[in-house]
């Protein structure tokens, strides 16, 4: 039984993990309805999509860990062993693809995002630095 109890905490630990990164997602997502512009929700609801999607893949594996630790006989069974190994390594290196896509496409938009603030900025400079020279060249009374 001792074996057991270092799957039972990591899983344990990934479930809850799993579970209060979806809270926390349901709960993002609904101040975003709330608030985001029309604009910004596609890609916000991919991202919400993205996450959850991500945080439901840790949930299976923190569930897959313990029962396989627990339920399957290593000993009388090697191969479905290995197998069902594989395939929790196989969903968790899966988990870290979706990871790193999510960072990507958060940064690629993030980047869109602050190249627009920056010519919006620009372009206010430039409209202000000429209402000054306006107003400075203008009949003074």
């Amino acid at each position: 039984m001792t074996d057991r109890i270092p799957a039972l905490l990591f899983g344990g630990f990934l479930l809850v993990t799993a579970i209060s990164m979806l809270i926390g997602q349901r709960r993002g997502w609904m101040a975003v309805q709330k608030s985001a512009q029309q604009k910004e929700l596609p890609f916000l609801r991919r991202r919400y999509r993205r996450r959850s999607q991500i945080a439901g893949m840790i949930l299976i594996i923190g569930l897959m860990i313990p029962l396989g630790d627990s339920l399957i006989p290593w000993e009388n069974a090697p191969g479905t062993f290995a197998v069902y190994w594989m395939i929790v390594l196989a969903l968790a290196l899966w988990t870290g693809l979706l990871a790193m896509g999510d960072i990507m496409s958060t940064k690629m938009y993030m980047t869109m995002e602050l190249n627009r603030l920056h010519r919006q900025e620009v372009q206010l400079k430039e409209a202000a630095k000429r209402l000054r020279e306006n107003n400075n060249s203008g009949p003074h009374d």
